[in-house]
């Protein structure tokens, strides 16, 4: 009894009260709390449980997880075995879940000592067996040292808690890394340039000025083959004066009427025989040729009136039209409408963006990998998107005297117009030479604020947020060149919703309630 119950008792005694019946008060349990994790082919098995002694009975909390689908096992009969050696089994057995995917066994044992530790696991689902080795249990009477608090704290900070109750309730799924063979790699920058016979540079074909009313394309629009680009009006090459032209005018429509009167007095001498044939045959290539001379003055009028308006007609017979000899981008516009320009001034620049060329910048030093390239592939800016490059067209042997590195240049498939003309990228340059580092999913990376990260499961419900380097990706699988070792298990389906689970404010509580 403490002292106040002393106390209590007194006064009662005194006051000639009925003194109460003494109460038995359960000694704390100072057991160490015992968690146990497993992975088989089949299962995860995930285990609580307070430590074994003789006499004491102590509730394992089961957890089962089917590998196949890891969804809770919902049925089934799961027995520990407590095996002493010399034919001495302890076993303890359940028949169904207390809930999906969670079995209570109530332990008793009767043997102290260091038995082997195993869960048998006979369902509809799966058969399995998990081998915990040995386990400690205590005597009877033994006595047990209260568990150090402070280290669960400092363990509690350092992982992610992730209940298995929150694991089964979403897409969640996990993954053993495994060593991979793949083919050791360098990253370097690259740059998008035009192929070999890709670029086109559009120049004026004679001095004149553009045709406002004919719009030109402008920076990194798509043009086709043949596409009209713009027409230039040449400029006046004959007198200024409009008068003189004027004059040319009349001159000619009084020839041509001179000429036509001609033409009718011969045909009618010659209807009374008055004159021979070829009078009239002369006659009339007169009045042809003065009906040409007037045409050509017209034409040299409304040329010269065309090339002094602000906005000439798109339909002056002098306009010369300039069009798109390739299907590709312009890459840069020198002219605007309406402008004057001189025979070959520079208009426009295209390329073609079906095929380009990449080059990739490798630092001076590395030049020894030019001579083992085995292939090369882009990593876009997405981190996702990967454009293989398949054929190596140069491989410069000179050092870029600012940048100090060596080119090597690929043709790239660029139908799909993933890559733009001058874009920087990435590119990873595979060599002859292998290396064998842990792979996971594509699927288990997270950006986590522009860093590449990964979850691994250190326990059942226990996670550690792992910040890893990316190297050679094949298929669906990415080498990690640092921060994960072969025989770890990465999240590789619900990595972001843990994360998110990681900065909540409001952490799940640890442990459960059977």
């Amino acid at each position: 009894m403490t002292r106040l119950q002393a106390a209590v008792l007194l006064v009662l005694a005194t006051c000639g009260g009925v003194l109460p019946e003494p109460v038995d008060e359960a000694p704390p349990d100072l057991r160490e709390a015992v968690e146990v994790t497993r992975w088989s082919d089949r299962s995860e098995l995930f285990m609580e449980y307070p430590e074994l002694q003789v006499g004491n009975s102590s509730r394992f909390a089961v957890h089962l997880t089917d590998l196949a689908s890891f969804r809770p096992l919902e049925a089934g009969r799961v027995a520990v075995e407590l095996d002493h050696g010399v034919g001495t089994v302890e076993r303890f057995v359940t028949d169904a879940p207390n809930q999906p995917g969670i079995f209570g066994i109530t332990v008793r044992p009767e043997q102290a000592g260091t038995p082997s530790l195993a869960i048998r696991v006979q369902s509809p689902a799966l058969q399995d067996l998990h081998q915990l080795g040995l386990v400690r249990v205590l005597g009877k009477s033994a006595s047990f040292d209260p568990p150090d608090s402070g280290s669960d704290l400092a363990d509690s900070t350092a992982t992610v808690a992730f209940l298995k109750e929150q694991q089964w309730t979403m897409e969640f799924a996990t993954h053993l890394v495994e060593g991979s063979v793949m083919q050791q790699s360098l990253r370097v920058p690259a740059i998008v340039e035009p192929r070999s016979g890709g670029r086109l540079v559009v120049t004026a074909p004679v001095a004149g000025r553009l045709l406002a009313s004919v719009r030109m394309p402008g920076l990194g629009t798509l043009v086709e083959r043949g596409e009209l680009l713009g027409e230039i009006v040449p400029h006046w090459a004959g007198s200024p004066d409009r008068t003189a032209l004027q004059l040319a005018i009349d001159e000619d429509k009084v020839a041509v009427e001179t000429a036509t009167r001609q033409r009718q007095r011969a045909e009618r001498l010659l209807a009374v025989g008055a004159v021979p044939e070829r009078r009239l045959e002369d006659a009339k290539a007169d009045e042809a040729v003065a009906l040409a001379r007037l045409a050509a003055s017209e034409q040299r009028m409304t040329h010269y009136e065309a090339s002094r308006r602000d906005d000439p007609h798109k339909e002056s017979l002098s306009s010369f039209s300039v069009r798109a000899h390739l299907e590709g981008v312009v890459t840069a516009v020198h002219a605007t409408q309406g402008a004057h320009v001189e025979e070959g001034d520079v208009l426009l620049e295209l390329a073609a963006t079906e095929r380009v060329h990449v080059s990739a910048a490798l630092p001076e030093a590395r030049a020894a990998v030019l001579r083992s390239l085995r292939g090369a592939e882009i990593e876009l800016a997405d981190g996702d998107t990967v454009v293989p490059l398949k054929e190596l067209v140069s491989t410069a042997m000179v050092v870029d005297p600012q940048t100090r590195t060596i080119k090597a240049t690929y043709l790239a498939d660029n139908s799909g117009r993933r890559l733009a003309i001058g874009q920087s990228v990435i590119v990873r340059l595979f060599t002859a030479d292998t290396v064998v580092a842990p792979a996971v999913p594509e699927s288990a990376l997270v950006d986590d604020g522009g860093r590449t990260v990964v979850y691994v499961q250190t326990g059942g419900e226990s996670f550690e947020r792992r910040q890893v380097e990316v190297g050679n990706r094949t298929g669906e699988n990415v080498q990690i060149t640092a921060g994960l070792r072969v025989g770890e298990r990465v999240v590789t389906k619900g990595a972001y919703l843990l994360r998110l689970s990681s900065m909540s404010p409001q952490a799940p509580a640890h442990g459960h309630v059977h």
